[in-house]
């Protein structure tokens, strides 16, 4: 028969006390009981305990944390992969500082006395093995290595296998989170997850997750979208409706655990841990040879292809996961809720802008004459390009903030800002007039006298002096009897004056 799928799902835990060595634990306080009525009964209210009323009710009885065995290699301090040498070093170290004899504190020869034992157990080699494999359990009396490995095999190779439930040495601890809010208890015990679980039934375990990736555009991410995506669930198998068998034909006793749905082994005389069946999943019951679906072979659910519409909303960032609830996988006990399907949204980036959560950023270029005199810039939006007022005077690297034009986060409504940072272009050649103009402006700036206005001051000194040779001259010759009270004409030295007085003055 093809093996059920994923098996591991179904598992669940079940540890309780034999009535013949019930006085041993009769001291522990610490006792976990499920009931589909009462989780919070006490063990201490039930008549004498019975492995044949161990039925609905799942028990898990801790010995006291204070008698515990203690961990020898955290009792010398020393780490596992420590040599004899070291060892050896650090126990006579410790010896010395806690003797009775030398350290009058009244604790000293109880910690004295731990750290031999620990010292016994490190020191010999085949002991030393025993408990970095076995655990403290290695050294109580009665202990059964071959049972014990049949325990670890029964849970997939050791209780490591849970995912946080660990059997080394003294660290046999219940975890917390196991992801997606679960924890160690829901997965041994199903807690919260609508079913009951005992001998002859299967336990309503969840379906399992499908996760998938979908690639998107900025501007997509910004302002929403859909896409369409192909998953291949598990189901169940429409010719059986489930059940695994053909027409007709009937399921028969789990030969493996005797229609018990469980399956027990002793650990320690007395010490019984069980788990659901391997062969039956914890009903009870399989399909016998030759009556399997012939759509399903028996395992009663098959995988479809299925396409799925993903609605993502605007606002959407990298990395997101969008949940849908009950698209996942169908439970493998057939009466549990499905998985989710789950996904992944990943958002190529922008040539245009960058994005912290809801705002935007973005670079402009402007000319350096824009920056120092003032004008107008086009800068680009998620709703297309705005006009921009440059104030002069922007210095390279000056913000600006548009209100309302970023990203509308997820499931909100307040708008992030569009943040434009203004970067001054400077060019690389300037023509003759251009390079002119800021030599000027350069000089000016600093004080000093540009060759152009010395250029000009020195034409106006030659004009200056050529009319006073012209004056000397008509001085002349008004004095040897020439005519002086003709009117000058316009080419007259005053006129020429008069007109150089004119320019001078800005006239």
């Amino acid at each position: 028969m093809p093996p059920r799928l994923s098996a591991k799902r179904a598992l669940s835990f079940n540890a309780f006390n034999n009535c013949a060595h019930r006085n041993a634990f009769a001291a522990c306080p610490r006792t976990f009981v499920t009931h589909a009525n009462a989780r919070a009964t006490l063990a201490s209210r039930r008549p004498p305990c019975s492995l044949s009323r161990a039925g609905p009710s799942r028990l898990f009885h801790a010995s006291n944390a204070h008698s515990a065995p203690k961990d020898p290699y955290q009792v010398l301090g020393v780490k596992r992969d420590a040599t004899p040498a070291e060892i050896k070093k650090t126990y006579f170290s410790l010896a010395r500082k806690y003797h009775p004899d030398t350290n009058p504190d009244k604790n000293a020869r109880e910690k004295f006395v731990e750290i031999q034992e620990a010292y016994d157990i490190l020191k010999d080699e085949k002991k030393r093995a025993e408990y970095d494999k076995y655990g403290s359990a290695a050294q109580q009396p009665g202990f059964d290595a071959n049972a014990y490995e049949n325990a670890r095999s029964a849970f997939g190779g050791g209780f490591g296998g849970f995912g946080g439930f660990s059997d080394h040495g003294d660290n046999t601890t219940f975890w917390g989170s196991r992801g997606r809010g679960r924890t160690i208890f829901d997965e041994l015990f199903s807690f919260g997850l609508g079913g009951e679980g005992g001998p002859g039934q299967a336990f309503a375990t969840r379906g399992s997750d499908i996760e998938t990736t979908v690639g998107i555009s900025f501007m997509e991410a910004c302002k929403g979208t859909s896409r369409n995506v192909t998953i291949r669930p598990v189901v169940k198998c429409d010719t059986c409706s489930g059940t695994g068998l053909k027409p007709g034909a009937h399921r028969s006793t789990c030969s493996a655990c005797q229609g018990s749905g469980m399956r027990s082994y002793v650990v320690q005389n007395g010490f019984h841990m069980s788990t659901t069946c391997s062969e039956c999943q914890g009903t009870g019951s399989v399909v016998p040879p030759g009556s399997q679906c012939g759509t399903c072979a028996g395992v009663g659910q098959v995988r479809v292809k299925k396409t799925v519409k993903v609605d993502i909303p605007a606002g959407v960032e990298d990395g997101v996961a969008i949940k849908l609830p009950g698209q996942g996988d169908a439970s493998l006990s057939g009466t549990g809720r499905p998985g989710d399907l789950l996904v992944r949204i990943n958002v190529a980036p922008s040539k245009t802008f960058k994005r912290q959560g809801s705002h935007l950023y973005h670079d402009v270029r402007i000319p350096v004459h824009t920056a120092l005199l003032g004008g107008r810039v086009r800068v680009p939006t998620l709703d297309g390009e705005v006009d921009v007022r440059v104030p002069s005077g922007t210095q390279p690297g000056e913000q600006m903030v548009l209100r309302g034009h970023g990203v509308s986060p997820a499931f909100k409504k307040d708008k992030g800002d569009l943040y434009v940072t203004f970067n001054v272009q400077l060019p690389r050649s300037l023509t003759p007039r251009q390079r002119e103009l800021l030599q000027q402006y350069a000089d000016d700036v600093e004080g000093r006298t540009s060759a152009s206005s010395t250029s000009t001051s020195s034409s106006a000194a030659d004009g200056a002096s050529s009319s006073g040779e012209t004056s000397r001259t008509q001085t002349d010759t008004t004095r040897n009897g020439t005519d002086s009270s003709s009117p000058p004409s316009p080419d007259s030295w005053v006129s020429r004056t008069w007109n150089e007085i004119r320019r001078l003055i800005g006239f």
